[in-house]
């Protein structure tokens, strides 16, 4: 065996230290996914939920181990209303939305296999079918796999007549060297890409990427996270704020990278999705098209930017960590008018009003936040982020060692351990399975319910004792590395299918509750204490799995994805459950 490069030295250094830190009790080759997911995806700056979600390795995968699906830089997740027909969100969003696809293949290996690129030859021409469905593709493909590639499908459905541009990005990740690629393995690369193209709409791109040693060292070693630097045409100084006209041309350089692309993680803790064309959006577009008398910053309320660390000689700003808190939209318009060339060369001198807050203090973020975000509607969770509520969540469960990211990758920037970090997503898939007792609403339709009428209260009641947020989250986690062992998946090994269904299963059983209208949350949270028993967490699992087996058999042309998502089988499920816990109670 030759010797190991220095970039491979070194990779497996960062790797070592990532498994160790992260995810010190999972599989190496496992956690090599997320590893090289986390550096194909930058400048993204993803949460470890975020990542894992498109991570689909495992028995019938067709080949792929993660799969991810972007519009105009928002990760999509299974429910998310761009992906509905018709919908406003659809309706709102811009023409030639950007549709950007990532498909990666992850080998913690020192080779390259032809099997790679072989597998994925075997299996795309069915998965990009954008008219088959997904009970068709279950007889050859993990529930798991039709599911995320679902999300793709379904958006060429859905924005079809927006006519997206799409890109879509085929990369095998190792850890060798570039230079041992065959020849061989590079035409099977291109027949792969060659696939895709035929798949797609004209004028999509498709790019296939071999990710070695050298390309993986260079994508660890960059760090987006680096201050950024502001020039003013006029500023005042307070104490610990500034206020001034920065140039648009000035600002396009502070919010983009080096490769001439927006800094996503300058948007961290924005709470508005860009929503592409609406009346405030096109307004702004028209006056960036036009050569008119009146200045950008007359018409326009300007931009807020946080940063932990502010300083810098007379007109020129170095922020630490910063964060544009207010002014997405025009952010957004602004980029893409520059880069569709709509924006008039005389405008680029123009100014836009530009504040900066220096703080590191937590709350007065959060004030911050809240209160620049007051205008319009937010149509997102992240707003709640800053209530009381949801600090007093975060210290109660920091008491118990569990690190709560209301605000994104707070406590991954801190160097906490993976499986120790809670996003306010997972938090409130546990309360919508607990408390509402709706394993399928948190399976299938999360950020649908928290965004209803009424939803986020239902969910994060004000009243409710806190002790309820840890004994939810210590049950789902205990649920998630069951479900990882040898013995669960000799049962059913559909993790995500499953994970909220045994949680609330173990609930049943443990209160005994006989009557699953109501599942005694609020009132018996108390009793759900670990350790937990593993001979209740294995009966909910083969429940869940005759039940499921069976509801197959009555509903033969209804894919996995749906039963999980039907209420009609959770009823199903309930009962199957509720007639164990009858039949064991006292005569």
């Amino acid at each position: 065996m030759p010797p190991k490069s220095p970039e491979q030295i070194v990779l497996e250094s960062l790797f070592n230290d990532f498994h160790s830190t992260e995810y010190p009790e999972d599989e190496a080759d496992d956690v090599f996914e997320i590893f090289s997911a986390s550096h194909v995806l930058k400048p993204r700056n993803f949460t470890s939920d975020d990542l894992a979600s498109g991570v689909v390795d495992g028995a019938k995968d067709g080949g792929i181990d993660s799969f991810y699906v972007f519009v105009n830089g928002i990760l999509l997740s299974p429910d998310d209303p761009l992906l509905v027909p018709g919908s406003e969100a659809v309706k709102k969003i811009n023409t030639h939305p950007h549709l950007e696809v990532f498909l990666i293949q992850s080998k913690n290996k020192d080779s390259w296999e032809e099997g790679a690129w072989e597998h994925l030859l075997a299996s795309l021409a069915s998965l990009l079918d954008w008219d088959a469905k997904d009970a068709a593709l279950e007889k050859h493909f993990s529930a798991t796999v039709v599911e995320r590639t679902g999300i793709l499908r379904r958006a060429i459905g859905s924005l079809a007549t927006k006519f997206p541009k799409i890109d879509f990005n085929l990369v095998y990740v190792t850890r060798a060297r570039e230079e041992n690629i065959t020849d061989t393995i590079k035409l099977r690369a291109a027949q792969v890409g060659q696939l895709v193209q035929s798949s797609l709409m004209a004028g999509a791109e498709v790019k296939v990427n071999h990710v070695g040693a050298k390309e993986l060292y260079r994508l660890a070693g960059i760090d987006y996270s680096e201050p950024g630097i502001l020039n003013f045409h006029e500023i005042i100084r307070a104490d610990k704020s500034y206020l001034g006209i920065v140039t648009l041309e000035d600002y396009l350089d502070f919010v983009r990278s080096e490769d001439g692309e927006l800094r996503d993680e300058l948007f961290d803790s924005n709470v508005r999705d860009y929503e592409g064309d609406n009346s405030v959006n096109e307004a702004i577009r028209a006056t960036l098209a036009t050569d008119e008398d009146a200045e950008f910053w007359w018409l326009n309320n300007g931009v807020t930017v946080l940063g932990t660390e502010v300083d810098g000689p007379r007109k020129r700003l170095v922020i630490k960590q910063p964060l544009i808190v207010n002014g997405l939209q025009t952010t957004h318009v602004l980029d893409q008018a520059e880069k569709d060339g709509t924006l008039v060369d005389s405008r680029r001198n123009n100014g836009i009003v530009v504040r900066v807050i220096e703080s590191d203090d937590e709350d007065t973020r959060d004030k911050v936040i809240a209160g620049t975000n007051r205008q319009t509607q937010v149509p997102s969770v992240a707003l709640y982020a800053t209530q009381e509520l949801q600090r007093n969540i975060e210290r109660f469960l920091l008491v118990y060692n569990w690190y709560y990211e209301r605000r994104k990758n707070r406590y991954k920037n801190q160097g906490k351990p993976a499986k120790r970090r809670i996003t306010i997503n997972l938090l409130a898939q546990a309360m919508i399975t607990l408390m509402l007792g709706q394993p399928d609403g948190a399976r299938a339709r999360p950020s649908t319910l928290l965004s209803s009428a009424g939803g986020y209260s239902s969910v994060f009641p004000s009243d409710l004792n806190p002790e309820a947020y840890l004994r939810a989250i210590e049950l789902v986690k205990a649920v998630d590395e069951y479900l990882r062992t040898d013995d669960a998946k000799a049962i059913l090994d559909e993790y995500t299918n499953a994970r909220f269904y045994v949680a609330a299963g173990y609930e049943i059983l443990k209160f005994s509750i006989k009557d699953t209208s109501d599942l005694h949350f609020r009132e018996n949270f108390h009793s759900l204490k670990p350790p937990f028993e593993k001979a209740k967490l294995e009966k909910s699992l083969t429940v869940l799995a005759d039940v499921a087996a069976k509801y197959s058999k009555k509903n033969p042309g209804t894919s996995r994805d749906s039963i999980f998502k039907s209420s009609e089988f959770r009823a199903e499920y309930f009962n199957a459950l509720s007639a164990i816990t009858r039949r064991a109670a006292p005569k």
